[in-house]
Order: structure tokens, then sequence, then C-alpha cells
């Protein structure tokens, strides 16, 4: 290695941090003993442009501030100025390069928020075209204008995403602990609130990567394959779907229950229609049904069910309860 090599290699490292001591000393000294400063233009150039998109900095004339700090070494150089002015315009360029990036003022960010309320939809048009569907007591919060390297939403509840492609600016959905990663896909997410509903991400079409943070959990789902979290689980129940378009059936008032328990029944019911529905009893909770509702009302549904589970239900105040029938109890 020569010494303009050396030379490179020393300022890389005092830039990035990562000298020893030995290395600063040595680098120092060759500050010191040198009349020429081009041999550190290159490696120079290389770290002022890292800082430059290392990240989003507004409204400043990066190549301005280079030419001026260049112009400035040239004029020590042809001065021959002391060793400790050298210095200091070098510990000058690093917290230039470094430091004013990492401390300077963030755009603001404006957010808006969207929701639902009970048995009610909503479509909401991003600003990059993507197109959302909300479920009923659900709400949406994004920015108004995607303007970082990724897209992100936050939602609360159940929707279905028709994402606009994207290769640049990957679209991430933050819903409780449940973190979905997709470019342009169509697939929807549900993540009500409680222990009761379950995560879920199905995918109509294209591809889609869930992850579960707490759980550490992932799994990346193509058409028809549907990741489902249950509360207390560690890992995802995968699924795959004779008919996709099922799962958001929804949009249309459609509610398609296929072999579902009385208490997975409840958790859709209780969300769609913002009242609270408790299943008491174990065996009751486990009763199995398959069946579709369109445009029913909640009292509908409920006498539909527990006729055909063999329960009945009461009502106090928007609190619903189903239990066994008296009449026939359950073995």
């Amino acid at each position: 290695m020569n010494d303009r090599q050396r030379k490179s290699e020393l300022f890389e490292k005092y830039m990035n941090n990562s000298c020893t001591r030995e290395e600063f000393d040595e680098f120092l000294r060759t500050i010191k003993d040198s009349d020429n400063f081009d041999d550190l233009d290159g490696a120079f150039k290389k770290q002022w442009e890292q800082a430059k998109h290392s990240q989003p900095v507004h409204a400043v004339n990066w190549d301005s501030i280079y030419q001026n700090i260049v112009m400035r070494l040239w004029a020590i150089k042809k001065a021959r100025l002391r060793f400790k002015y050298i210095t200091l315009l070098l510990i000058i360029c690093g917290a230039a390069l470094f430091l004013y990036p990492r401390y300077s003022k963030p755009t603001a960010v404006n957010y808006i928020t969207r929701q639902t309320a009970a048995a009610k939809t909503k479509v909401v048009l991003l600003d990059d075209g993507t197109r959302v569907t909300l479920n009923a007591n659900s709400s949406l919060r994004y920015p108004e204008n995607f303007n970082s390297d990724k897209r992100e939403v936050y939602l609360t509840g159940e929707a279905y995403f028709e994402v606009f492609h994207d290769a640049d600016k990957p679209f991430v959905i933050h819903s409780g602990k449940l973190l979905t990663h997709v470019l342009g896909t169509t697939f929807t997410v549900s993540a009500y609130p409680g222990a009761a509903s379950p995560l879920n991400v199905t995918v109509l079409t294209g591809k889609v990567a869930v992850k579960h943070e707490q759980a550490n959990a992932l799994a990346v789902l193509t058409r028809g394959q549907s990741a489902t979290m249950n509360a207390g689980k560690s890992k995802f129940e995968l699924t795959k779907l004779k008919n996709p378009e099922d799962a958001i059936a929804w949009i249309d008032d459609k509610l398609i229950f296929e072999n579902a328990d009385l208490k997975q029944v409840a958790a859709v019911l209780s969300n769609k229609y913002g009242v609270t529905i408790n299943v008491l009893d174990d065996k009751v909770a486990t009763q199995r049904i398959t069946a579709i509702f369109q445009g029913q009302t909640l009292s509908g549904i409920l006498k539909a069910v527990t006729k055909i589970t063999h329960t009945r239900y009461t009502n106090t105040n928007n609190t619903y309860t189903i239990t066994a029938n008296s009449n026939n109890q359950l073995n």
C-alpha cells in the first residue's frame, strides 16, 4: 500500500469512527507532515456523498458546502497554517458530514385518520393510488403524502387493501403486534383489539410478508393463503382458501361462516355491530355452524345462529349472552 492509499484509508477510518488510537495518531502525523491534500480528495468526496444521502435534510445545498470546504483546504495548504487549524477544520468537516443530518429538524408529517361506525364500511383513497376498504368499527391512520422511502399506515380493525405497486417504496401496515409488508397486491388484514379476535391476513393476489412482532413469527403468503395468530400462540396457523374472495364478502354486507365455532361467530358479530357478545359455556362455544348471512340485522342473525346450534341468547344493554337452551341441554 502506497502513501496515498494509506492516507485515504486512515481518513475513512477517522470519519467512520473506526480507527484505533495508533491509527488516529498516525493520521494526525500524516496530516501534519503533508503539504498535499489531493490524496484525501477521493476519500473526502466519498464520505460527503454518503452523508448527503444518509437521511433527508431539507434546504441544504450540499455541493455548495463541499466546494466551500475544499476551497478552505486549499487556502490552508497555500498559507501553510499551523497544524492545529488543519485539525480543527477536519473536526468541523466531520461534524458537518455526520452530526448535521442527525440533528436537522425532520419534516412534520400530517396524518389523517378515517373511521367507520358499526355495520358500516368506507373506502379510503391514499396519496399513492392505493385503495383501502375499511370494515365496520375500524380505523386507518395514514400520512397525507408518502414522502419517505416507505409507505406506512396504521390499522385498527379490518380492511381490504388494493396496494398500488411501487418497487421503490414498500407498503407497510402496522396493526397492533402485526406487521404486514408488501410491494403491490390485494389482501385483507384483520386486527381488532381483544383476545377473542384473532389476527389474520389473507391474500387475494400477489405476495405478502406478515410478521408477529411479539411472537417473532413470520409467514410469506400468496393467493388464497391465510395466516392466523390466535391469542396465546407463538406461530401462525396457515390455511388455504378454496375461494379467497370470501375473505372480503363483508364488502357486500355478507357474512360467510364455514365450520366456524360459536366463539368465532360471536367475535365477528361483536366487531361488525359494535356490541359485546359472550358465550359463557365451553360446550356451547365449540358448537359449529356453516352459514351465509347478507343484509340481515344482528337480532335476525342471532336468532338463526341459536336455532342452528340449539342455544339461546339474551340481551341486556347491548350485551348479548349465548347459553345452552334449557330444553335442549348439550351433551
